[in-house]
């Protein structure tokens, strides 16, 4: 509902009720969200106290430092001790390859998810990769990866928009450009025919 004051309350709330890893990631994004960067990365450090080995306790501290441009070296560094504590944790892999992409390493990120998508059959994957190759001009293999997303879900809207965007790049159309709406076109040609009928 977008109330992220509410939220954090109500994360605090059940905190206190039984401390568990989602209501440490509903706080952090809460924080996040109020852009309130000290507190989201107080309340993600508590999550690495409460759970020490926690690839996703890691992961939540690296969100926080990847939030701002000075801390995405912290971020690597958190996302790649997640990985190495636990090597098959798609969220770290993508939020990683998400850095690369930030940093302007994209070889890293496609050598990255390739080397995941050997493992793991996942549509959030396939979208990820269609992303950096469509940044890097790699239409072709963008859409493959595309279409390979929507083969495992059908109903991945960041595949079917990414999809869309993509063959309107291929065409030669601007994904950003407003689309020319053609139904009006038609009601309008129908109305001034009424119109003229009518005077």
């Amino acid at each position: 509902m977008n109330q992220p004051e509410a939220a954090v309350a109500a994360y605090r709330g059940a905190q206190e009720l039984r401390p568990d890893l989602r209501s440490y990631q509903g706080l952090v994004r809460s924080y996040l969200a109020l852009a309130k960067i000290k507190e989201a990365l107080h309340a993600a450090r508590e999550a690495m106290k409460a759970m020490p080995q926690s690839a996703k306790a890691l992961k939540l501290v690296g969100d926080v430092h990847a939030s701002s441009t000075s801390g995405r070296e912290k971020a690597k560094k958190f996302y790649e001790s997640a990985l190495r504590l636990e090597p098959g944790f798609l969220g770290a892999a993508l939020a990683l390859a998400e850095l690369h992409v930030m940093e302007g390493r994209n070889g890293d990120a496609v050598s990255l998810l390739e080397r995941y998508l050997k493992d793991w059959a996942d549509d959030s994957l396939h979208v990820k990769l269609a992303q950096v190759f469509a940044a890097t001009n790699m239409l072709q293999e963008g859409l493959l990866h595309y279409q390979a997303a929507l083969r495992i879900n059908d109903q991945n809207e960041a595949a079917k928009k990414g999809l869309e965007r993509l063959e309107k790049q291929m065409k030669g159309v601007d994904p950003d450009a407003p689309e020319e709406d053609e139904d009006n076109e038609v009601d309008d040609a129908d109305g001034d025919q009424e119109e003229t009928e009518l005077l």
